[in-house]
């Protein structure tokens, strides 16, 4: 039984919550990718172009999952929030540049894990690198200048994906360089 195989022990219960950072691409960008075969939930390799950094505050971003089964299938939504701040030029271009594509974001955790959303190898109804159906998408914006001279300006960027599992967990090292605003995945 596979509840046997969690095994949970003092060093699980202090991991820090949040997200310190996204990569976001196309999900055209994605030409391969390696889901592990052995029972476990990770990514080993993956070949990606053109995933844009965005550096979150501490304490703004998240990643939750829920599965609802339906009859005998169970899908997960899952949705990335992230609180991008001082809106400027670049941070709006930026954005306005993800409406209505399919993404994929690697959203990695201050205990250095990352997740990635919007790849998917099950259900898969065709040959290509996962299923096509279960890209993520920017599902809603919230650009705020706020009201006092205390609020933050910024915007909080909420993305959504549908997928027949919990999302992959990433084995290659993320290599992030604030001041090019790039991220790459070892190959």
């Amino acid at each position: 039984m596979a509840i046997e195989k969690i095994s949970v022990v003092h060093s699980d219960m202090e991991r820090r919550g949040g997200l310190k950072h996204l990569g976001v691409c196309l999900f055209s960008d994605i030409s391969a990718v390696t889901f592990d075969t052995t029972s476990n939930h990770t990514i080993t390799s993956i070949t990606e172009a053109n995933v844009k950094l965005f550096e979150l505050k501490q304490g703004t971003g998240s990643l939750t999952s829920s599965g609802t089964k339906e009859g005998g299938t169970i899908m997960f939504e899952h949705t990335i929030t992230a609180f991008i701040p001082n809106l400027r030029d670049a941070h709006l271009s930026a954005i306005d540049a993800l409406t209505n594509e399919n993404l994929v974001v690697f959203a990695t955790d201050f205990n250095d894990v990352t997740y990635v959303v919007g790849l998917s190898s099950k259900y898969a109804l065709t040959g290509d690198i996962a299923n096509d159906q279960m890209y993520c998408r920017l599902s809603g914006v919230e650009a705020a200048t706020g009201a006092a001279l205390g609020d933050e300006t910024g915007a909080t960027l909420t993305f959504t994906a549908m997928s027949g599992e919990l999302p992959y967990l990433l084995t290659p090292a993320v290599t992030i360089d604030a001041t090019d605003g790039s991220f790459s995945i070892a190959p």
